[in-house]
This record gives structure tokens, sequence and C-alpha cells, in this order.
């Protein structure tokens, strides 16, 4: 089997990692829905209140939001003369933010494969794949010992070969030679 370095097996783990954290993930979300599918059926009356509920709050929420966004919009048209002085702080403030955001990718991404790291080496360790590996590493010997003895036979083929032809050559020519003496007799 070949080696994997560092910096190989790292995006390796990563993609390992990343899809066994999907797998959980909708693990989770199938349980959640199974759970709330079950909910539903046994309550459906409460599901109509609940909604008319939810749908009041929104409703106050919304208003609520509304009235921030107005006031937001008042104070930003108020504070119109900080706008310059915000905007020369614009690229230190985006830095700082592209600097968070790549700090968390690279914690993500190490997260990701050392997840990714132990699943390979779970997987390693099982049963299944120590006899699958073991299989193919007879599978390997016994594919070398055919070639060897392939590859043996094919030299006595050939060794054989050789011996008959020059036999039957040796054997042609002595009958040659003795069809002429044959045929020089005949006449006498």
């Amino acid at each position: 089997m070949a080696t994997l370095t560092k910096s190989t097996a790292t995006p390796l783990y990563a993609i390992a990692g990343a899809g066994d954290l999907a797998v959980e993930k909708i693990r989770e979300a199938g349980d959640d829905l199974t759970a709330r599918v079950v909910a539903l059926k046994e309550q459906p009356k409460s599901v109509q209140a609940e909604l008319t509920k939810r749908q009041a709050e929104l409703t106050k929420q919304l208003e609520k939001r509304q009235a921030e966004l107005s006031k937001r919009f008042e104070a930003l048209t108020a504070d119109a003369k900080t706008v310059p002085a915000q905007l020369r702080e614009l690229p230190a403030t985006v830095q700082a933010r592209v600097s968070d955001v790549v700090g968390q990718a690279e914690a993500t991404y190490d997260d990701l494969a050392g997840r990714g790291k132990t699943l390979v080496t779970r997987i390693r360790k099982q049963a299944a794949t120590e006899d699958a590996t073991a299989q193919a590493k007879t599978t390997v010997r016994k594919a070398k010992a055919t070639r060897t003895s392939a590859r043996k036979a094919t030299d006595n083929a050939t060794r054989n070969a050789k011996a008959t032809t020059t036999s039957a050559r040796k054997t042609a020519s002595s009958a040659a030679k003795a069809a002429g003496a044959a045929a020089s007799k005949v006449g006498d």
C-alpha cells in the first residue's frame, strides 16, 4: 500500500471527514423530521392553533422590524456626515473580517481533516478491511506465482520446440542422405 505524506493525506482526510459530517447531519435531520411528522399526526388540531399563534407572532415581529428599520434609516440619514470617515475605515474592517473568515475556514478544514483521519483509521482497523487487505495480498502473490509459472512454461515450450525443430531437421537431413544413397544404388 502506498504511504501518504501529511501534505497528501490531509486533503483526503478532510474529504472523508466532510462526508462523515454530512451523513451525520442528514441522519439528524431525518430523525428530526420523523419526530415532527409523528407529532403532527398526533396533534392535528393543536398544529392549526400553533400555526395561528406563530402567524400572529410573526406579524408582530414584522411590524417591530419595520419600526426598527425606519429608526435606523433616520439615524443613517442623520449620520450621513460620518459616512466618509466610515468609508476610509472600510478596508481595515473588511481585512479584519476576511482574516476572521480565513481563520475559521482553516479551523474547519483542520477539524474535518481530523475527523476524516479518525474515520479512515477506524475503517482501516476493522476486521473486514483487514480481511480484504489480506485477500488482496494473497491475490497479488498468486498472480505473481502464476506469471512466474507461465514464464517458465513458455521457456520450456520454446526450448522443447527448438529441440524438436533441430531433431526434425537432423532427421530430414538423414532421410535426405539415405534417400540419395538409395537412389544412387537403384541404378547399379
